[in-house]
Formats: structure tokens, C-alpha cells, sequence
């Protein structure tokens, strides 16, 4: 039987389980199976329980590339070129090629690869033809810690919203812009994560070199790093907004604005705590403020309207993007929550 999953294919074949004379039981496996590995006899194999499967994988398998192919001819557009190299990326490939079926890559094609390349971290051109251009991921997954990234994405996305909001208390718009573009770095960081953990998804041996105990955990991890991703998003926003200012606003709304960063950078930082403690504590808390987020933001939501058109749509923007910071809060904590309950 011949399943595809994503990019992967499955092969897969029904066996009937034999008894030994000794009371244990035996199983033979397809000839071309054991030819791809490259096994033989007396080879070590190590066999696992795994979720109620039977796993059996070779003791020393060696990791293997992988690769995917993209035709330039059929990504016409910029973004949706760029979008399919960060896809590659994200899921894991090693080599990603991007061609042209028609024999030739025009010169704003190279270039539109080359953009896409500075949001990902680890990657450079390692082959440029007149027909091709391959890219080769150079990060080992085995030297990260999926905790200890989620735990600088989310301090990086907190001082990008506490130097944004810092910025707007001071009129700075150089700091804003700063935190803008130390966003768009978060940005790199996130895909990264997601990155690891589609590998530690897709392996069971880069598990366990990763310390992650199963794979239900890597599917929180997954959840969670999207949820902070879009914190890191929504933060980055805030200081282009506050860039964007032509006015320095009244105290009445800085001080709101202040009260709104105050709590919801606390509920972000209960709900990774949550997550990474298993803290049912932690996620209350994160619960319990949300209300007090949406009455400060009933409360302001009226104050930017005495301003400029265009300095009253960025303000506006600001309480928007607050709001949605602990909402994202809110869902890391479900997110905690969920982790707490897998078996």
C-alpha cells in the first residue's frame, strides 16, 4: 500500500504475526524494506512501544537529506515564491532547488530568492547556474533546545513591545523604528522554531537528542510557537505604528496605554510560564486578566478620535494590537493547558 502524506510517502504492507516455540513472537519484513536501509543480517535494530505501535528502527540509521525542488516558471510571483522557499524551510528540508523549466532563471527571479533568504536563519545559496540556484540549510537541530527558543522568542517580543511603548511615551520615533526591525529578527527566530519542531515531528531519534519526550509534545510546542509568533507580530506593529506618529499623545492615553502593556505583558509571561512549568496556576491567572484588557480597551477606544486622521488610525492600531497580544496570551495558555492533559 502506498500512502502520501505532505511531501512524504508512506509504504506500508499487512504481516502476519508468527509464534516461536519459546512464547515470543516474530515478524518478517519486506526484502526491499531492509535493501533501502542498507541492512543485513546480524544487524541491530531497536525495537519500541511507542503510543500503542510497534516501532522498529534501525540502531544506527544515518540521517538523511532531504530536498525539494521548485520551478521557478510555475512562482511567477514574488511573495509566492517566497512563501514556498519559507514552506521548504519550515518543513524541514536540507536542500531546497529552485529551477526553470524553461532553461533559464531570469536575473529579478535571483534576486526575489536572495529577499526571501534574509527572513530565514541558516541558510545560504550553495550552487548559482543560469538554470538553477540550490539552497542549503546549515543548522544542526540537534544543537537547539525547543524550550529554551520559545523562551527567547517570547523575551524578544517583549522588549520590542516594551521599547515601542517606551518610544511612544517619549516621542522617539528612532526607538520605535528600532523595535520594528528587532520584530522583523523575532520573525526569523519563529520560523526557526517552527522549523525544529516539524523535524522533531518527522524523527524519533531527533527527539530524544532534543530532550522532547514524545511527540504529543511537539504538537503543543507547534501550537504554542504559532501563538507567540503572532505575539512577536503584533508587537513588531506597535512600533511601526508609534513611528508613524506625527504627535506625541496626551498623557490621559499614554497612561492607559501603559496600563494595558503593564498587564498584558504579565499574561504573556504567566502563559509561557504555564506552558514550560505545567503551571495550572500560571493559565488561571492569564484567564483572569483578559477581562481587565477588554475594559481598558472599551476605555480608550474612544480617546484617538480627537486626533489627526492618520495619527488617530495608528493609535487606534495601538490598543488594537494590544488587545490581540492577550488574546494570543489567552490561547498560550490553552495552549499550557492542553500540555497538561496529554498522556
Amino acid at each position: 500500500m502506498l500512502i502520501i502524506l505532505g511531501s512524504r510517502t508512506v509504504l506500508m504492507q499487512v504481516r502476519k504475526l508468527q509464534a516461536t516455540a519459546g512464547g515470543t513472537f516474530l515478524v518478517t519484513l519486506p526484502k526491499d524494506w531492509v535493501e533501502k536501509l542498507k541492512l543485513k543480517k546480524g544487524d541491530l535494530v531497536e525495537t519500541e512501544f511507542d503510543e500503542g505501535s510497534l516501532v522498529i528502527t534501525p540502531a544506527n540509521l544515518p540521517y538523511t537529506a532531504e530536498s525539494r525542488s521548485l520551478d521557478i516558471d510555475e512562482l511567477k510571483d514574488k511573495r509566492f515564491l517566497g512563501l514556498s522557499i519559507t514552506a521548504s524551510y519550515i518543513q524541514g528540508h536540507d536542500v531546497t532547488k529552485i529551477f526553470s523549466s524553461s532553461g533559464k532563471m531570469q536575473p529579478h527571479h535571483k534576486q526575489w530568492v536572495r529577499e526571501a533568504l534574509e527572513g530565514l536563519m541558516g541558510v545560504e545559496v550553495s550552487e548559482d547556474y543560469a538554470n538553477h540556484v540550490v539552497l542549503l540549510n546549515l543548522i544542526d537541530p540537534t544543537k537547539f533546545n525547543l524550550r529554551e527558543r520559545l523562551e527567547k522568542l517570547s523575551g524578544a517580543a517583549l522588549a520590542v513591545l516594551r521599547d515601542a511603548i517606551l518610544a511612544l511615551e517619549k516621542s522617539d520615533n528612532t526607538l520605535a523604528r528600532d523595535a520594528y526591525y528587532r520584530g522583523n529578527e523575532s520573525a526569523r527566530l519563529y520560523r526557526l522554531i517552527m522549523r525544529l519542531a516539524f523535524q522533531a515531528a518527522r524523527n524519533r531519534k531527533l527527539r530524544e537528542e532534543m530532550a522532547i519526550p514524545d511527540i504529543s509534545t511537539v504538537i503543543v510546542m507547534t501550537i504554542a510557537t504559532r501563538e507567540l509568533g503572532r505575539i512577536a507580530y503584533y508587537a513588531m506593529w506597535i512600533g511601526q505604528h508609534v513611528a508613524e506618529l506625527t504627535v506625541k499623545p496626551e498623557q490621559n492615553f499614554i497612561s492607559l496605554i501603559q496600563r494595558m502593556t503593564r498587564v498584558t505583558a504579565d499574561m504573556q509571561v504567566q502563559a509561557l510560564k504555564a506552558l514550560l512549568s505545567r503551571d495550572l496556576v500560571s493559565a488561571n491567572s492569564v484567564f483572569q486578566k483578559m477581562p481587565q484588557v477588554r475594559q481598558l480597551y472599551q476605555s480608550g477606544f474612544t480617546l484617538p478620535t480627537k486626533y489627526p486622521e492618520g495619527d488617530a488610525y495608528h493609535l487606534t492600531l495601538i490598543l488594537r494590537d494590544l488587545r490581540a497580544i492577550a488574546g494570543y496570551a489567552v490561547a498560550l495558555a490553552d495552549d499550557a493547558v492542553l500540555g497538561m492533559f496529554v498522556e
